[in-house]
Parts: structure tokens; sequence; C-alpha cells
């Protein structure tokens, strides 16, 4: 009789679980979880700090799209309840590593470089987080994983000694089932034609160059607006202090929205505008255009890789040449016609081909 051979076990570090708004890294891990958990080809185990998370508690939080009662859970019984993960687990890192040598076999996953290459862009903590022991990490990981190719790139320019490690693990846009069926018994958002940005809002954002476009001649001709959406990062209070009267007519800020609001708004959305001066990978880009989208995109680091035809692109410090990209997006003949090139390339980007790379590792 022919044995059938285990399925290889994976833990994954869920500590990205534990933020109570997730956005980012914690929006990626709850991809790669159920990824992983639709592919079936590994046995999957949740841990944080070597203690045992349920999956069923990590099921829950992933229900909820909150990590509160996760955390929670973990603080008052995780270590006791559950105990430790083995020394030979194989442990996979969504972000950077919380802790070193606390397996046989390691994986950590490497989001951006911009803390390396753009550190004016930071807060000093940000800077060590991502840098003070990456050296060290990438020395003992078996992998490491980069959710891009420009990721990956930058991670060989600086740390060439990972290039017999670096794979990439691009991730994909998803939205809750229900959200097309509620939003047909919803009335219509009535905040005239706008397009909409999409992320924290911090000076790599480079909201900056949307305000000084709004001086150009295409931006002041156009009656179209813009919503932000994202929660308030570093300087943001400044920037927001320094914007005039007018530019808060045409700008329209809606700090943190639940997934289902931020559905609502890029679904009723022109198009999107992404001007960040760097990306890891710029998931806001691929869900607009799952929604059938395209982007206004910064010509740099992995857009123009996740964009790919459905984007018009411009210099991201240039206002002129954001105001002619604009000019090219601001018609709805021309939106019409990128529309399903960003429904056909957002497809490209599947749970399959995230859960993929994770499963030949192990």
């Amino acid at each position: 009789m022919q044995v059938l051979s285990a399925k290889p076990k994976v833990t994954i570090d869920i500590g990205p679980l534990f933020e109570d708004q997730w956005t980012g890294i914690p929006v990626f891990t709850r991809r790669l979880v159920q990824s992983l958990q639709r592919h079936g080809g590994v046995e999957l185990e949740f841990a944080y700090n070597r203690a045992r998370v349920p999956e069923a508690a990590v099921d829950a939080a992933i229900q909820m799209g909150s990590g509160s009662i996760l955390r929670e859970g973990y603080e008052h019984t995780a270590a006791d309840a559950y105990g430790l993960i083995a020394q030979d687990s194989h442990v996979l890192f969504p972000t950077v590593k919380g802790y070193l040598s606390a397996s046989g076999r390691e994986a950590s996953t490497v989001h951006d470089m911009s803390t390396l290459f753009m550190p004016e862009n930071h807060e000093a903590a940000n800077i060590a987080w991502h840098l003070d022991h990456l050296a060290t990490e990438l020395a003992t990981d078996n992998a490491v994983f980069c959710v891009s190719e420009a990721t990956r790139i930058a991670l060989l320019a600086a740390y060439p000694s990972a290039a017999g490690k670096a794979r990439l693990l691009y991730q994909y846009a998803d939205w809750p089932d229900e959200f097309d069926a509620i939003e047909r018994n919803q009335p219509a958002i009535r905040m005239g034609r706008y397009a909409v940005v999409v992320g924290t809002l911090e000076p790599r954002k480079n909201l900056r160059l949307l305000l000084d476009a709004l001086e150009q001649p295409e931006l002041k001709r156009s009656k179209l607006r813009f919503v932000v959406i994202g929660k308030k990062g570093w300087l943001i209070d400044q920037f927001l202090a320094e914007m005039a009267p007018e530019h808060r007519q045409r700008v329209v800020f809606s700090g943190f929205v639940s997934e289902y609001i931020k559905y609502r708004l890029i679904k009723a959305a022109a198009f999107m505008v992404y001007p960040s001066l760097y990306e890891g990978f710029g998931i806001p880009a691929l869900e607009a255009m799952s929604l059938g989208k395209p982007v206004l995109a910064a010509r740099t680091s992995s857009l123009p890789e996740i964009v790919g035809p459905a984007g018009v692109y411009f210099d991201p410090l240039s206002p002129s040449d954001f105001a002619a990209g604009f000019a090219e997006l601001d018609n709805p003949r021309r939106i019409a016609e990128l529309a399903p090139l960003a429904v056909d390339h957002a497809a490209t980007f599947g749970w399959e081909r995230m859960a993929a790379p994770v499963v030949e590792w192990a």
C-alpha cells in the first residue's frame, strides 16, 4: 500500500494581525493566510513570539477585520494555554522578524526599501525597525520573500548576499462577496465626479504634488474633486494646516474608513490617483483596478510593474507632468478604454499566485 507523505507544516507569525485598524501589512498578512488556507498544500500553524495562536482565533479576527480581540486573547492566555512552536518549525514572517533564530527554517518578507533609499520620508523609529537588524535577519533566513520585482531589485542592490534567497511573493486584491449585494441596496454617493487617493497620509505618499498640480491649467479647468482615504501619518497635521482655502474645496479627506466604505468610494470614483514617491507594491492600485478603475500613477518603484497597461504615468516630482497625465485620464472615453485592461490585469494577481511560492518553499 502506498503511504502518502504528510503535508509540510508552515508556521505564520501573525503579529501584524494584532493591529486594530488593518491596512498595508496586516491586510497582506490576512490575504497570505487565506490564500494558503484555500490552496491546502501546507499544514498551517499560527504563532506570535513563538507562542501558538489557535486557527479559530485567527479566523475570527479575519471575519471581524480587526485584531483587537485576537491581541487581547493572546495577552491573557496564549503562552500558557497553547504552548510554544517546535524548534524545527518552518516559520514565515509576513514582515521583518520579531525575533531571531526561532526555528530551523525561517523566511521573512521585505515590502519595500524606502527606509534605506528615502530615509527623509520616515521617522527615525520606523527606519530603525526596518533596518537595524535587517542584515542579521537576512543572514538567518532560508528564504526572503519580496512583494514585487522592484523590491527584490532594491533589496539586492543593498544586500547582494541575499541573491540566492530572494523570491517573489505577489499579493492580490479581494473584496467580500456581500459587498456587491449591499452596494446594490445603497443610495448613490452624492459627491459629484471625483478621483480617489488611498494611503496613509505621510510624506512618502507625495500629496503635496497633488496640491501643487491644482495650480496647473489642466486641473483648474476641471471640476473633478479628489477624495483622499487614509489615516493620518507623520507630519500630516502640518501639511493640512498649510493647505490653501481654495484647495479644501477640491480635496476631501475621509480619514480611515472601513473596507466597505473604501470599496464604495473606489467603485464610485472616475479613477485612482497614485502620486507616491515609492511603493513596494501599491495594493490600493490593484484594488482599484479590480473594480475597473484606471490609475494615474507615479512612474516609480513598483507601480509600473503592478499597474501595467491600466495606467497613465507621470514624473512624481513634476506638477506639470502630473497635469498632463491628468488631462489624458480626465476623459470618459480614455477611462472606458482602460477600464477593461484594469480588470484583466488585476486578475493576473490571484490568490493562487500568492500561495504558490510559500508552498514551494515549504
